[in-house]
């Protein structure tokens, strides 16, 4: 049971070095969401796995609330990705609407007028 509660932790700790990685980079530049949301989901499944064969009544009381922590950890940094992730909605969306705007202005321009 205690490679089991080892293996938890360990799957932890890359779910929390994987969210604050990319937490750190910069959206504006070239990112591949799907690599990094498909990646995680395999990595929440074998926590997941994992956590049904722990017998949790058997772990120690400081052991248990020290994954409790790092759970409550992996809570925060996601709440942080949610907004980082619409801070960048956002921001695709104004440009969007930019790209929509200049679209339409140009439209109105005849340019077999000119000589």
């Amino acid at each position: 049971m205690e490679k089991f509660t080892l293996l938890f932790s360990e799957y932890l700790l890359k779910a929390i070095t994987m969210t604050e990685n990319f937490l750190a980079v910069d959206f504006t530049k070239e990112i591949n969401f799907e690599d990094f949301t498909s990646n995680r989901d395999r990595l929440f499944q074998l926590i997941d796995q994992i956590s049904q064969q722990i017998e949790w009544n058997t772990v120690a009381d400081e052991t248990r609330s020290e994954l409790n922590r790092q759970i409550e950890y992996i809570k925060k940094l996601d709440d942080q990705l949610i907004l980082k992730l619409q801070q960048y909605q956002e921001e695709v969306k104004r440009d969007i609407e930019k790209t929509v705007r200049q679209k339409d202005n140009v439209k109105g321009y005849n340019l077999s007028d000119v000589k």
